[in-house]
């Protein structure tokens, strides 16, 4: 799963509006995953990243649709992808792979 940017940026409405989107995008991708299956779920939004708190979206996602989620990693850019601290916007992917049972 793979949306498009939806935390422009972390003014709370938007971002709690972001958190809102994130999880009923996960809740529908979860649904379809079959039992010991496999989801790998991203966003690419500075806010959300920096924020921490795309992993809890996704664990929140899977208690609504009453499925265990076993997240296996969570992952950034890669080393070819180096982010400045003089950029800090430039740290926008998270990616989580998880066991959905």
């Amino acid at each position: 799963l793979d949306p498009p940017k939806l935390a422009p940026s972390r003014n709370p409405a938007a971002f709690a509006r972001a958190g809102r989107k994130y999880q009923a995008l996960n809740e529908a991708a979860i649904r379809t995953v079959a039992s010991g299956g496999l989801l790998l779920t991203c966003t690419c939004s500075a806010a959300m990243t920096q924020s921490g708190r795309f992993a809890a979206i996704v664990g929140a996602a899977a208690l609504a649709v009453g499925r265990d989620l076993t997240i296996l990693r969570v992952s950034q850019a890669a080393v070819d992808h180096p982010i400045s601290p003089a950029c800090p916007e430039a740290a926008y992917l998270t990616a989580v792979l998880a066991r959905v049972a």
